[in-house]
């Protein structure tokens, strides 16, 4: 079995699907949806799959549902594999038909809620500290939230491990992951599973001959998530780095051309190195000049 690590980019897909040709299961990281197969075999239109999907990709979910395609027609078995998202999905629509109160009796959509209920609290504290724009007070919010997300993560990965195991077996397996789900291989190597790793972007900045930066953010639920020891100060520098760093990223979805091939990751890279450099004075006073 191989974790396949990756990112919600065009430029990602042509890497994916050439990989994806050596194995027989292909698992995506996506919650069920009983219009997928109707797409896989052509039964209704990629676009109409993509606008009946929430999804913040759309671009990057039409290109890739185009490969699935041509994969599902050359034998590969295609599942979407993600419960916790289900689940939610589950709770969202409870709540619409007045059933919230018999859906969650069930221990998974318990421990779900339960998760999510952290999450949002923490959320919220962040959404309040930013609209007041008090850095030092979002910088802390932005700590407790990434300890909330981290369990997230961590419950989000043991999930799909034991919903992964349910459904395949076999070697000539193909799981495609986040790259913050890094408990994902281990949680699979209990399973029972012989797991190895590949991180596509990390494999195209050494094609490329560049140093590959991290999300700082992203670092630091990684920390969290793998249970390290993170002193206050750290956790609240990479805080202040992460919030610089999403503050400057590009939003919008962009297309690999000759001239750039990889908009995204050269971008995104560009930023996070200038942002792994900012002291904790520097990263308040670039955010007071981004958010006045």
């Amino acid at each position: 079995m191989l974790v396949l690590f990756t990112s919600h980019r065009v430029e990602m897909l042509p890497h994916f699907e050439e990989v994806a040709k050596d194995y027989d299961v292909i698992v995506i990281e996506e919650p069920k949806d009983e219009r997928f197969l109707e797409m896989l075999e052509g039964r209704i239109s990629v676009d109409s799959y993509v606008r009946s999907i929430d999804t913040s990709f759309p671009v990057y979910s039409r290109h890739q549902c185009e490969i699935l395609r041509k994969l599902h027609a050359s034998g590969k078995r295609i599942l979407q594999i993600d419960p916790y998202l289900e689940i939610i999905e589950r709770i969202r629509d409870a709540v619409e038909r007045n059933e919230f109160e018999e859906v969650v009796r069930d221990e998974k959509v318990e421990l779900v809620r339960n998760t999510e209920r952290e999450v949002n609290l923490a959320w919220l504290d962040y959404q309040e500290a930013f609209l007041r724009r008090d850095f030092d007070e979002l910088v802390d919010a932005t700590v407790r939230f990434t300890k909330a997300d981290a369990e997230r993560f961590k419950v989000r990965d043991r999930m799909r491990a034991e919903a992964i195991a349910e459904e395949v077996e076999g070697d000539r397996v193909l799981v495609e992951a986040g790259q913050i789900h890094v408990l994902l291989p281990k949680y699979l190597e209990e399973m029972g599973f012989d797991v190895s790793t590949l991180n596509l972007p990390e494999t195209i900045a050494k094609e490329l001959g560049i140093e590959l930066y991290p999300n700082p953010g992203n670092e630091l639920t990684k920390m969290f998530m793998l249970g390290e020891d993170v002193d206050e100060e750290t956790a609240r520098l990479m805080a202040a780095r992460g919030i610089i760093y999403i503050s400057l990223i590009p939003k919008e979805e962009m297309l690999p051309g000759k001239d750039n091939p990889y908009p995204h990751l050269l971008k995104e890279n560009k930023i996070a190195k200038a942002v792994s450099k900012l002291s904790y004075e520097s990263c308040r006073k670039l955010f007071h000049k981004i958010w006045g």
